[in-house]
Order: structure tokens, then sequence, then C-alpha cells
């Protein structure tokens, strides 16, 4: 009687078929696994209602110290800004969740610092003048305000151009320090003649501590 022979087990059709399934089930472990491993991004945070927190009263905070809170205590934290005619500048205006209220960690709370007083437009232009005055001529903050509300200057109101100097952009120490290379090359000024200068009402009316600095930083 003649043997049968036996097919190998991979050429068997429900051998390919548990393969199949196995393979499967493989790929649906691995999207599950990444779908619950997402990382979220740094300093967000997803909502945890069984961990209490005590929101802070930010107004004793700075900015980057309510930085530091939120990521102490896992609040997702936002800083904006906006104008306020009451609340002066730098100062907290407001925080979306009261102070001593019990919040949880993945909340979100916003907090809004002052930008001060809403600009008016003699305000914005006098602003502008400033900073080119600076920028273009190297002039230092008391000559500027000078040249904003002299009646043969910009003839700002005191109020515009006070608004201006408190809010410009400027490095004096290097207004003073462009000056004093000004009077050195083009004058041939001595040091003692440019500090007397530079700090004279007269002259360019820069502090002792600006004039200083360009003296010190004079031949660098």
């Amino acid at each position: 009687m003649e043997e049968k022979i036996k097919k190998p087990i991979y050429k068997k059709w429900w051998f390919w078929l548990i393969i199949i399934l196995i393979i499967g089930a493989i790929s649906i472990g691995n999207s599950s696994n990444n779908t619950n491993n997402t990382t979220l991004p740094t300093g967000s945070y997803e909502k945890n209602a069984a961990v209490e927190v005590t929101i802070a009263d930010f107004n004793t905070m700075t900015r980057d110290e309510a930085k530091v809170w939120f990521d102490n205590n896992k609040i997702n934290g936002k800083i904006a800004d906006d104008y306020s005619n009451t609340v002066a500048k730098g100062n907290l205006v407001s925080q979306s969740i009261s102070a001593n209220t019990v919040a949880h960690e993945g909340d979100n709370i916003t907090l809004v610092y002052s930008l001060g007083k809403k600009p008016t437009t003699e305000e914005k232009n006098a602003l502008k003048k400033a900073e080119s005055y600076s920028q273009t001529m190297y002039m230092s903050k008391a000559k500027i305000y000078e040249q904003l509300t002299s009646e043969y200057g910009e003839g700002f109101t005191a109020e515009a151009a006070q608004y201006a100097i408190d809010n410009m952009q400027a490095d004096w120490n290097a207004n003073a320090l462009s000056k004093a290379k000004s009077y050195q090359t083009t004058m041939s000024m001595s040091k003692s003649a440019i500090y007397k200068q530079l700090t004279s009402e007269y002259g360019e009316a820069f502090t002792a501590e600006e004039a200083q600095y360009a003296i010190d930083h004079l031949d660098d």
C-alpha cells in the first residue's frame, strides 16, 4: 500500500490564516499603545479632576514666578497683556480663576497684565519721534524730552513727551558712547572735555553714570 505524503505545515491554508490573524492583532496593539503614549506639548497638562489645586493670588507674583507656579501645579497658564486706565503698567489686571478657588490639575487659567493707559495719537507720535532722535542722533533722555516739548522743536504736550520717555526703547549708555566717539574723532577732544560736554545741561545732558560709561569704553 502506497504511503500518503503529508504536506509541509506552511502549505496548509489554515496556517496562513493564523499568521494573518496574529499580524493583525499585533498591529492593533501597537496602534493602541501609540495613541495612549501621545506626548503633550511642554507646559500643557491633561485634565485630572482627582488632584485639587488652590489657585494663588497672582497679584503677589511676577510673571516669571507665575510661570513657575503653573508648572509646579500642572495648571495650563496663559499670560496676556491689555491696556488699562486704572491699573499701572506691569501690574496684574485680572486672573480668570479667582484666588483661593479650588481648581484641578490640567485646568486653564489666563492672567492679564496692564500695558498702562491706552496711548492717544499724540502720545504715539511723540514716542515715534523720541525713538527716532535716540536711534539717529543718539540724544540723551533729557535732551529728547526738551526737543519734544520745545516750541522750536516738536511742540508736543508735556504729557505726550513724558509718555514717550517712559515707553521708548533706548540704551542711554550706548547713546552717550556714540556721542563721545563723535567728539573724539571729529573734534579731537580730550576725555575730560568730552565728559564735561556729555554731562553739561548746555551740552548733551547725559547723567554722570552714562557719561562715565562712555569715557570708560571710549577706546574699546
